[in-house]
């Protein structure tokens, strides 16, 4: 008899793993400019028309300012201007905003405004079919280059661009935990 953990056969990843199945990733090929980002779904809160920001008094040109969203004020970035250190020259017509959760614990920043330049499309990927392309620049804010079905998309490192909104937003870096 397997010892129950949980409410689980102590043994059920094995069982998983002897099936022959490799696991199906579930993510969105988001277009941002100049590039497509390779998101999971579970990040994703929704999809929503372009509103004009509401500007803030000291920001990096890739921090377009706040957005009302689920009456929250939500910080609002464009990830190329971001990793490529550039101004944000104009905003496409069809633009629209992803509402993206930040992934961190800390409450300042539950969710971050991402600008994307066009509708995101779902993809169901199993992880041998990325292959990693490299990123020599080591980009601020990039996790991964891979390559899907010949089309090369970033796997972004959300974590780490929740800390750089944080920080542009609020002038310091975003408290994570609170120590004992």
């Amino acid at each position: 008899m397997a010892r129950q953990v949980y409410g689980r056969k102590r043994n059920a990843k094995r069982v998983l793993r002897a099936s022959g199945k490799s696991p199906e990733l579930h993510c969105m090929i988001v277009p941002t400019d100049p590039y497509d980002l390779l998101l999971p779904t579970s990040v994703v809160a929704e999809v929503i028309d372009y509103a004009e920001p509401e500007p803030m008094e000291i920001a990096p040109p890739w921090l377009m300012g706040h957005i009302e969203w689920a009456d929250r004020q939500v910080p609002l970035f464009s990830f190329g201007a971001l990793i490529n250190g550039a101004d944000l020259v104009d905003i496409p017509r069809g633009s629209r905003i992803m509402i993206l959760k930040s992934l961190n614990r800390s409450g300042r920043v539950p969710w971050l405004g991402l600008l994307l330049h066009g509708l995101p499309r779902p993809v169901t990927i199993k992880p041998q079919h990325l292959v990693e392309t490299g990123d020599e620049k080591k980009s601020l804010g990039v996790f991964r280059r891979v390559a899907l079905e010949d089309h090369e998309v970033i796997v972004p490192d959300i974590d780490r661009l929740t800390h750089l909104v944080t920080h542009a937003a609020f002038g310091a870096l975003p408290i994570t935990q609170l120590e004992d």
